[in-house]
């Protein structure tokens, strides 16, 4: 392997595990806040720099840090399993975006578009993951899925609403910020 390779590697692994450190410090740093988080911005943002086998290997490190060891819960393996496949979709839209950018050039307000369709998207994936997975867990059968869907949705609706806000108004500046200062996978 040449020195250049190494460089790569290695470069590869850090970006990896501090997207992975910085998204589960994100999701404690907000844990007292319900149905608000950042960590979901954090995997978009690793997959938008890192592709997609590096920014889902940074939200499975994450979502094992934050969710897996949460004190809060988290711990049913079908609901921790649904949590890493939740948050796993985020790191590929934003490796998606990456590449719907650089291919295209949309225009600023399409830019914009194409994040609040990421962000709307991803999160009603991972929220319907895990209010299926919840009930499954704790063995309340069919109608406890039904039950939470149903009673969820106010709570999915809040998620939904402040992820689509977070990530129009902290992606644009944050990756513009990254495009001139990182090198991309």
């Amino acid at each position: 392997m040449s020195s250049e390779n190494k460089d790569n590697s290695l470069k590869g692994i850090v970006l990896t595990s501090l997207f992975a450190a910085a998204g589960a410090a994100g999701g404690y740093l907000m844990m007292f806040v319900p149905n608000v988080e950042i960590l979901t911005l954090f995997m978009f943002i690793s997959g938008y720099v890192l592709g997609i086998s590096k920014g889902v290997t940074s939200a499975i490190i994450a979502s094992v840090l934050y969710f897996g060891l949460n004190p809060q819960g988290g711990m049913f393996p079908p609901l921790l399993i649904a949590q890493i496949l939740g948050l796993s979709v985020a790191p590929i839209a934003g490796s998606f975006y990456f590449k719907t950018v650089k291919k295209i050039s949309p225009s600023q307000f399409n830019r914009h578009l194409l994040i609040a369709v990421s962000a709307v998207t991803v999160t009603v994936l991972f929220d319907l993951l895990t209010n299926v997975a919840f009930p499954i867990s704790t063995g309340m059968g069919f109608k406890g899925i039904i039950s939470t869907l149903i009673l969820g949705i106010p709570f999915s609706l809040m998620h939904i609403s402040s992820n689509l806000l977070i990530f129009l108004f902290v992606t644009p500046p944050l990756l513009k910020l990254v495009d001139t200062n990182v090198n991309y996978h």
